[in-house]
């Protein structure tokens, strides 16, 4: 594991609207950027770290539209698990066993902590992403070393591409299951992530899972996936919608209560790596197996991850 969470200076940067026009520069940043209250704008002024077309801001300005604001803000990463391996790499592909607790790209407090940037610094900015697994799942990921092949990748998908996955879920599943049920946002969660399989879902989209039993533990059950459609969650959707969530899912099988408070937690300095032992730190939903074709000579290529160790400890116990 790498932690990676010493504090680094970040650049953010936008364009004054319209609509702010004669405002002033500390009343516009309380009202727009809700991240720091108007008290922590004020502090943040008094530092130096705001600029106003390239001028040290002292919040007191009246803005005109168009103008340039930039924010030097002192940035600290949530640690993450850098340490993905390598499965196979050519003069076209990229494909690496990727752990849990790494996202794939910049996304909220992750910018360089992302499976994407470590990708680049080590094999160089060409690298580009084909799909996305959710951060806390592990498994396979097929990136690509130029757009001409990721595109010839993207193209597969729903046609040739073939992924499992494995995962342990809640309760004792008798036997396999097609799930067809249609996926859309959740009616009344008040998480906007969230996605159900219920008949009330808003815009639903047609989506199918294939599920199979692999192995009975004492109350759970460790199952293989096969994923037809690639609608958001669609697997844990699914789980969820038919009684066996993925065990160790903050969102699906829990409350909304519970998942938010599970993010202000780590808005506020927590690690997931300080979780207590009587749950996993993660979903347990691992990428097993991905299979496509080559972009340059089309041949038939599969990849395989096995499963993390910390799945059968929470199957058997």
């Amino acid at each position: 594991m790498a932690a990676m969470d010493s504090p680094s200076t970040i650049t953010l940067s936008s364009r004054v609207p319209a609509e702010a026009k004669g405002q002033a520069l500390i009343d516009f940043l309380s009202r727009r950027f809700r991240y720091h209250d108007r008290a922590t704008w004020g502090r943040v002024l008094e530092a130096g770290s705001v600029y106003l077309d390239d001028v040290r801001a002292s919040g007191r300005e009246t803005l005109r539209p168009g103008m340039t604001l930039r924010y030097e803000k002192e940035h600290i990463e949530p640690a993450v698990d850098a340490n993905f391996s390598v499965l196979h790499v050519d003069e076209d592909i990229l494909v690496v066993d990727k752990p849990a607790h790494l996202p794939m790209h910049a996304d909220g407090p992750f910018i360089r902590n992302t499976l994407i940037h470590l990708l680049r610094t080590a094999y160089g900015d060409a690298i580009q992403l084909v799909h996305r697994l959710d951060r806390e799942t592990s498994g396979v990921v097929v990136a690509a070393r130029s757009k001409a092949a990721q595109a010839a990748i993207q193209r597969q998908f729903g046609v040739d591409i073939e992924k499992t996955y494995l995962a342990v879920v809640d309760g004792l599943l008798p036997g396999a299951l097609i799930c067809q049920q249609a996926i859309g946002h959740h009616r009344d969660s008040s998480v906007r992530l969230r996605r159900s399989a219920a008949g009330d879902a808003r815009d639903p989209q047609q989506a199918r899972t294939e599920v199979e039993v692999v192995e009975h533990g004492p109350r759970r059950t460790l199952v293989r996936c096969r994923p037809a459609t690639g609608r958001t969650h669609q697997i844990r959707v699914h789980l969820e919608h038919h009684g066996h969530p993925v065990v160790g899912d903050k969102l699906y099988g829990c409350s909304d209560d519970s998942y938010l408070s599970f993010v202000r937690k780590m808005k506020k300095g927590g690690s997931v790596f300080d979780a207590e032992e009587s749950a996993p730190n993660r979903q347990l939903l691992h990428a097993h197996t991905m299979s496509l074709r080559h972009p340059r000579d089309d041949r038939r290529m599969t990849f395989e991850s096995p499963l993390p160790p910390e799945f059968r400890r929470w199957l058997l116990c």
